[in-house]
């Protein structure tokens, strides 16, 4: 997001509509892409997040801020039925094309804000988030209607982009991502995960922390960035300090940065 001034002054910060009408639109433009992520639809971490949920044949299931619909699609095998929520209407749109492909017919889509779910409640035995609330604007809103939704001993597996407890590493990875993506809101560290999810009355049972490469053409293509704010991204990790080279494994060939890892968590609670 460009801070350009006019007539000397920064432009006024977009309202809360405003900016959640701009995710909405940039997942929605990129929504075929998401579809065909083989990270999205295939990593290895689907099978972990659907291993901790250890899914339940008379469940239903919300997953929210579905994306094209990748988590929805591989619990619904296991469960009674899945709901599939997400705030862009371009990725509804595809998801819906991804269960009909796959002939699901106990999993739905539909267009709903993660921080005002429109369910009873107690209507959940289970809800998932993956690799998703880093957009949220409001977590704190966001993890309370997960809450609310759920049944008392109900499931929350959440998998998202995890920063490092050191405060330069957490600010350089965040600063990163929201120079990539303006639609970034932060990643969380681990204890703020915990200490948020706990404030709602879910308890933290099991964990599960990955590394994940980033190749970077493939890490830029789902964006839009112009050819200098590009290479303002490359220049970034090309100029990152020794300490957070070596903590993200950022590689530099021929003085250009062509890969770099960052930490994901998946995180078990209980509904209290």
């Amino acid at each position: 997001m460009k801070n350009t001034k006019q007539n000397g002054q920064l432009p006024a910060a977009k309202s809360n509509a405003e900016q959640k009408q701009e995710i909405s639109e940039r997942f929605g433009k990129h929504a075929e892409g998401y579809a065909r992520s083989v990270g999205h639809a295939q990593g290895p971490d689907l099978v972990m997040l659907v291993t901790l949920l250890n899914p339940q044949t008379n469940w239903r299931v919300l997953d929210v801020a579905t994306g094209a619909g990748h988590t929805a699609a591989a619990i619904a095998p296991f469960v009674s039925e899945v709901v599939a929520s997400d705030l862009s209407a371009g990725m509804i749109d595809k998801a819906r094309s991804v269960f009909a492909a796959r002939a699901l017919t106990n999993v739905s889509a539909i267009e709903m804000d993660a921080e005002n779910l429109e369910f009873d409640d107690e209507s959940f035995d289970a809800a998932t988030s993956r690799i998703a609330p880093h957009h949220f604007l409001d977590i704190d809103k966001a993890i309370s209607e997960l809450a609310r939704v759920l049944v008392p001993g109900g499931v929350l597996v959440i998998e998202d982009n995890i920063a490092p407890e050191n405060e330069a590493l957490d600010q350089f990875i965040n600063e990163l991502e929201k120079q990539r993506d303006s639609t970034h809101v932060r990643s969380y560290k681990k204890s703020q995960w915990k200490e948020m999810l706990g404030k709602h009355g879910l308890r933290v049972v099991r964990t599960r922390r990955y590394s994940k490469k980033h190749d970077m053409a493939d890490w830029i293509g789902r964006t839009d960035l112009t050819e200098t704010e590009v290479e303002a991204l490359y220049e970034t990790l090309a100029q990152a300090p020794r300490r957070a080279k070596k903590h993200f494994s950022i590689e530099i060939k021929g003085g250009k940065a062509v890969s770099f890892c960052d930490n994901k968590v998946i995180l078990k609670a209980i509904k209290q």
